[in-house]
């Protein structure tokens, strides 16, 4: 606390705009930024660091002198946060949208989430620490920097007395090693870390991590177990989502009152099932448990997770309100989904299962690293949904590396003896009249037989062999000249979007694993595959005219210093560009990473997924919501556009 009260800056009093500040609407709740654990502190003064409090995510909408407030999940608690209304209502009389959390605070000047329980229901003090600002007298302030948010945000509420209700949350920059420690000698929560230029954004990202200083984070309660008297509950039977399942992670029985015990005994008896709601739940815990509807929600402390996935030495901290059951799942410190989930022997039965033999399935594929084989084939099994929906029934290039050193690969597009049936071979005819060769796979099982033959790469067609003629997508591959930094690759992207948009064709980014970009389109198909060739070249030269200090539709290195080629050939049949998901010959395992607009903004580099953190976000929703579901055809006005 100490440290955070010496960032505070020159100190101001409250203020209240001119009574003559017109009358805006209320503003609308918005999703809210969510942080992303991690067990690494970041470092450097881009970063800034506050206090993790325990309380209550809230969004308070101030316009004159009126408030409300707005729980995680877009909820209206104005009634139950009352006590906070008159610091809020006279804040100002024009108009403000505030992120920030609900605490109490106990004796000990910790943020207590078991006091605000009770504190909701009693109505004792409650505090308000403001940390962000998302509107302000009707502008939307999300695409600023956040030190510019939170300077903005500071100016507004001005200095406060300790008790008032309504606080501004300081931040330290830079040093957030010696902040963490000092929360943790207190008995707080942590810290988080967020990026001083970074945007809003509505989601959960990695430019707002939290670091804890002890395991703590919310189950589902899909069950509980009675005392060895037979009178009251003993213990909670826990659980988390996974793949759309409730898993099974251990129980609670210490942490509670006998008062806290009857009152949720109270509400678990209302939610009685006759069957569990788990997926598996261990016999000698099932023979004893009584079952219910998994919807309350519990916040655990414990010291880790076994390597059976269940808590150890855990306590109960209270009950949440704030968040849907169906939203919990395990947390795991930083964006890597527990290597659990590609376990290797895991890889080995899937190869097994499927009938591809997978020999020297413990050798090391990635110098540097613990990749194995077999880690790449479990890598596949966990993404095969996503990627297949790319890959399936399209012509391939492919990437092999035989030595296993990524110093000599060599690109494949035809049948090779010894490749596993599950790698499918033959021929096609092509515009030119020419037969062509072809591999393609259809399943897991195609999947895995790369794997078994070292491939690291997978390149795919724009078209279904079915079709072969007809694209269904187009890719503007944007290849930086090697001194230009990301964010010059990034702002062609997000430029090329915007011109895209404007012909009215939407457009989806895959950060390639490497150092570029692909925009992708999808298309109808309908168009063959010079008309999008043409299409393409004729934009990638309408950009170079236009911003030739930029851009260059040459693939000539030597031409390219200091500028981007957007490579339009990758719009020719037979060409390929790397298939969405897919591993790439590259130190360290890295991933070809579809990503919404919105992280694209937040990203530091394009290889900035390997196969753990890509495995993760397979088992979440497709971020490329909308992509096989766009109708979008290359009209003759839209060609002609580019033409010109």
């Amino acid at each position: 606390m100490a440290a955070l009260a010496a960032a505070t800056r020159t100190k101001r009093q409250a203020r209240r705009d001119s009574d003559s500040t017109p009358t805006l609407p209320l503003p609308a709740f918005r999703p809210f930024q969510l942080c992303t654990l991690t067990e690494a502190v970041p470092s450097g003064d881009d970063w800034l660091f506050e206090m993790k409090f325990d309380g209550y995510r809230a969004q308070v909408a101030i316009s004159g002198g009126k408030a409300r407030i707005f729980t995680r999940n877009g909820h209206d608690w104005t009634e139950q946060f009352s006590v906070l209304l008159p610091s809020l209502q006279s804040l100002t009389a024009g108009s403000a949208l505030i992120d920030g959390e609900i605490v109490a605070i106990d004796a000990h000047g910790r943020t207590n989430f078991s006091m605000l329980k009770t504190g909701i229901r009693a109505g004792i003090p409650l505090k308000f620490y403001a940390f962000d600002l998302l509107d302000q007298d009707g502008r939307n302030l999300s695409d600023l920097p956040l030190i510019e948010r939170k300077a903005r945000l500071e100016k507004l509420i001005g200095f406060r007395d300790p008790s008032d209700s309504l606080q501004f949350s300081t931040h330290v920059q830079g040093d957030g090693d010696a902040l963490l420690k000092t929360m943790c000698e207190g008995g707080h929560e942590g810290v988080i870390a967020k990026r001083a230029d970074a945007r809003y954004v509505g989601d959960r990202t990695t430019s707002w991590l939290k670091i804890k200083c002890t395991k703590r984070q919310e189950f589902v309660v899909g069950g509980w177990r009675p005392s060895d008297t037979g009178k009251g509950m003993a213990s909670l039977i826990l659980g988390t989502y996974e793949n759309g399942q409730l898993v099974y992670r251990g129980r609670v029985g210490t942490g509670f009152t006998e008062r806290m015990r009857d009152s949720i005994l109270a509400q678990l008896k209302t939610r009685s099932l006759k069957s569990s709601p788990f997926a598996a739940v261990p016999r000698d815990i099932a023979r004893l448990a009584n079952w219910v509807r998994p919807e309350l929600v519990a916040e655990v402390a414990f010291s880790e997770i076994t390597p059976d996935g269940s808590l150890r030495h855990p306590s109960f901290k209270g009950l949440r309100e704030d968040k849907p059951a169906a939203e919990v799942v395990l947390e795991q410190a930083g964006v890597s989904v527990p290597r659990a989930m590609l376990d290797p022997k895991f890889g080995k039965d899937i190869a097994q299962a499927l009938g591809i033999k997978l020999t020297n399935a413990d050798q090391v594929i990635y110098p540097g690293t613990d990749i194995t084989k077999a880690h790449l084939a479990a890598y596949y099994a966990a993404v095969s949904e996503r990627m297949l929906q790319h890959l399936s029934d399209r012509p391939l290039s492919l990437v092999r590396d035989t030595r296993h050193d990524l110093t000599d690969t060599f690109f494949q597009k035809h049948q090779l003896p010894g490749m596993p049936a599950a790698l499918r071979a033959g021929e096609l005819k092509k515009l030119s009249g020419k037969d062509s060769r072809i591999l393609w796979v259809e399943d897991l099982a195609g999947l895995i037989g790369g794997v078994q033959m070292n491939v690291l790469e997978w390149h795919v067609w724009g078209a279904r062999r079915q079709q072969p003629h007809l694209p269904e997508r187009m890719v503007f591959d944007i290849d930086p000249d090697e001194d230009l930094g990301f964010a010059d690759v990034r702002q062609a992207a997000f430029d090329i979007r915007d011109i895209l948009g404007a012909l009215g064709l939407a457009s989806w980014p895959l950060v390639s694993g490497g150092k570029g970009i692909h925009v992708v389109v999808p298309l109808v198909p309908q168009a063959d595959w010079s008309e999008v060739k043409q299409f393409c070249q004729n934009f990638a030269e309408l950009l170079a005219r236009n911003e030739p200090h930029r851009f260059i539709a040459n693939m000539s290195k030597a031409q390219r210093k200091g500028r981007i080629f957007l490579d339009y050939l990758r719009n020719g049949q037979g060409a390929t560009a790397i298939c969405p998901w897919s591993t790439r010959a590259r130190a360290g395992g890295t991933v070809a990473m579809p990503v919404t607009w919105d992280e694209l903004g937040e990203l530091a580099a394009a290889n900035s997924f390997d196969i753990f953190s890509a495995a993760a976000r397979a088992q979440g929703p497709d971020v490329w919501e909308g992509y096989f579901e766009a109708q979008q055809v290359l009209s003759e006005p839209v060609q002609q556009v580019v033409r010109r």
